[in-house]
């Protein structure tokens, strides 16, 4: 019961936004809550949420990767070269160290100068897309063996391969920033780097850690996608990062770092799955899957400034208070 009144209350809002985004869709479209319908929203989400996650914990250690899509493109070009002759396991093995290893050079480098991430981070965002032109020779690079592909995307129930790898990693990353002191320094630094540092939290550690996780998910955004799909082309995942964010921002991550979680993260990035699928059975055009999109990004804002800032939450006590003494002194003086 504790740890149930510890959740804030903007995670409560969330999760309530979430039920009911869900609840609406199952009640107007049959097919919605269908084994077949809800594998394709985990499909989207094992997308989506893999960038979604490496967006958000860059945030969370007050910093932004814009290089997430441009990274995916990269990782999905060496492991659709490579799946051939390695195999499925090993090639995403390889793609990932890859972009661990890409990530913390990038949080090193951006601590070191003393430099924005979002300049830095844009920086790399051009010169990786320029490197996967270069690398697929500015063509779309196929597989051979399209069974690879079929095995990736093989549907168990609701999940596939890809759906299960992506839980995992959700798990994995939640225990790392909640149980563990490497991860405690993330949100420490996020919150205040001049507090982090006057406490002894070391800050190159953490904003290493963090982009370097951003590029080990983002590497597997793009490896298991582009196996998935039996191809990758330079021009891939140009459009990640917006929905990756926004999915963060949704799920409660703080534009100002220090704030957020793993779960609401996943949240919000089922939200927005559901909202897609939702639409898309109704045969929505683009164009409304993307105004409603920006409707539930504003509801999540509103949502952050009413209840989620402990000076409107003050106000809105002292006012609930006063306004109930004054109602009383005017029954009285009635009386």
């Amino acid at each position: 019961m504790r740890a149930i009144q510890r959740v804030e209350p903007t995670a409560w809002a969330r999760l309530v936004l979430f039920v009911a985004v869900f609840v609406v869709f199952s009640w107007r479209d049959d097919r919605f809550f269908t084994t077949n319908n809800v594998f394709t929203i985990f499909e989207g989400f094992a997308f989506l949420g893999l960038a979604a996650l490496a967006v958000g914990v860059t945030i969370i250690a007050g910093e932004l990767d814009l290089s997430v899509g441009s990274a995916a493109a990269v990782a999905g070009i060496i492991s659709v070269s490579l799946v051939d002759e390695l195999g499925l396991v090993p090639t995403v093995i390889v793609a990932v160290l890859i972009g661990t290893a890409y990530g913390g050079v990038q949080g090193y480098l951006i601590y070191r100068l003393r430099i924005q991430s979002l300049v830095f981070t844009l920086g790399t965002l051009i010169g990786l897309r320029g490197l996967a032109f270069m690398i697929s020779g500015e063509n779309t690079v196929v597989m051979s063996d399209l069974s690879v592909a079929q095995s990736v995307r093989r549907q168990l129930w609701i999940f596939s391969p890809f759906s299960l790898v992506t839980v995992g990693c959700f798990v994995a990353v939640a225990l790392l920033l909640v149980h563990t002191r490497f991860g405690r320094e993330i949100y420490a630094v996020g919150g205040g780097r001049d507090e982090a540092a006057a406490a002894g939290v070391p800050l190159m550690r953490p904003l290493v850690l963090a982009f370097a996780l951003s590029g080990a998910m983002a590497a597997l955004t793009g490896a298991l996608t582009s196996i998935k799909s039996g191809s990758a082309g330079p021009a891939a995942f140009e459009t990640l990062l917006l929905p990756a964010a926004t999915a963060a921002l949704i799920g409660g991550v703080s534009l100002l770092g220090g704030r957020g979680s793993v779960f609401g993260i996943a949240i919000g990035a089922l939200t927005l799955r559901f909202i897609n699928s939702g639409l898309s059975l109704g045969g929505a055009p683009f164009y409304i899957l993307t105004l409603a999109t920006g409707v539930v990004l504003i509801v999540a804002v509103v949502i952050e400034l009413l209840i989620g800032r402990p000076e409107l939450r003050a106000r809105w006590r002292r006012w609930r208070s006063e306004g109930g003494a004054g109602l009383r002194r005017r029954h009285q003086a009635a009386a």
